[in-house]
């Protein structure tokens, strides 16, 4: 009696649900992305989408920790003959607001204040350009179904586009300048857009070498 009591109990215990079997887990390290950095900021659409964040001293500040790697603010500051760390944290700031560029700080010889080491990130940009692409095509594809439809009507001076109603509604007149409004037939326009999109891909294309 005394041994089949002890192997229902044996039994009790394997088959609790509470008791659960650990899993090994396996943490992937994320493989890091080589960029061409010179071929980057090579591009006109790179450089432009720089200055438009951060202008043009931004950008040189963008391309000199490229080129140099992490460094430290107030030495960033002087490399570049900034006054003061004050007055290139502006354009850090816009930097960093778009992911451009990012930080790390360090609280020294238990100091109250924190030392930031600044440096770029050039992959970011590359995912921006190509956003940048990728829905411009997008729109062109969309707006290639609406141009199968209908044709259009181009004014002669401004080349104000008209759908067929507008031009009507102003006797095939201009609103801005009084031109004369020509037809243009929507397969010359998809044509156009078609080029347009084959552009971009090419664009995309450029943009994939650069990732090593």
């Amino acid at each position: 009696m005394a041994t089949k009591k002890a192997k229902n109990k044996v039994k009790k215990v394997k088959s609790n649900p509470k008791i659960k079997k650990t899993k090994k887990v396996v943490v992937k390290r994320e493989k890091k992305i080589v960029i061409d950095t010179n071929k980057l900021l090579k591009l006109e659409e790179a450089r432009k989408y720089v200055v438009d964040v951060a202008g043009e001293k931004g950008l040189e500040v963008f391309e000199f920790l490229i080129s140099k790697g992490e460094m430290e603010e107030n030495l960033l500051a002087k490399k570049l003959k900034f006054e003061k760390a004050n007055a290139i944290r502006k354009f850090l700031y816009r930097l960093y607001n778009k992911n451009l560029v990012s930080y790390r700080k360090v609280r020294k010889n238990n100091k109250a204040w924190y030392t930031y080491f600044w440096s770029a990130n050039p992959e970011k940009l590359v995912f921006i350009i190509r956003e940048m692409y990728e829905e411009e095509i997008k729109q062109t594809k969309k707006s290639m179904e609406l141009n199968k439809a209908e044709d259009f009507y181009v004014c002669d001076i401004c080349n104000r586009r008209y759908d067929v109603n507008e031009a009507l509604q102003n006797d095939f007149r201009c609103k801005n300048d009084g031109g004369v409004l020509t037809h243009i037939e929507s397969g010359k326009i998809l044509e156009d857009k078609q080029s347009r999109i084959d552009f971009l891909n090419k664009k995309l294309h450029v943009l994939d070498q650069l990732v090593k």
